[in-house]
């Protein structure tokens, strides 16, 4: 199991375990921590979006950013530069920090 910190809009933090096998936006939910997903996790309206930490954000921390996130992604005006990510199309395989923006 992976550790994440989830830092949450309002400045509270949460610790919570996570399997590299599952996506961030299901281990969220998993974790009674609230999510906006209204596609259900097929990439399609970017509501589930998060930023995963400037320093971990190196294939060996996340899996790659697909076409389908991307062009997602830039649809919605995030910046993959940053860190910004699909919760739904994220999975996690080192410990990292996970921003929250809604």
């Amino acid at each position: 199991m992976v550790q994440i910190k989830v830092h949450h809009i309002d400045g509270r933090i949460s610790r919570i375990s996570v399997s590299p096998a599952v996506s961030l936006l299901n281990s969220l939910l998993s974790a009674g921590i609230a999510m906006h997903h209204r596609c259900g996790g097929k990439a399609q309206c970017g509501t589930c979006r998060i930023r995963i930490s400037a320093t971990s954000k190196d294939s060996t921390v996340t899996n790659s950013i697909s076409a389908k996130e991307a062009e997602r992604l830039t649809a919605i005006g995030a910046d993959p530069a940053a860190g910004d990510r699909l919760a739904c199309q994220t999975y996690v395989f080192a410990d990292t920090d996970v921003y929250l923006f809604d």
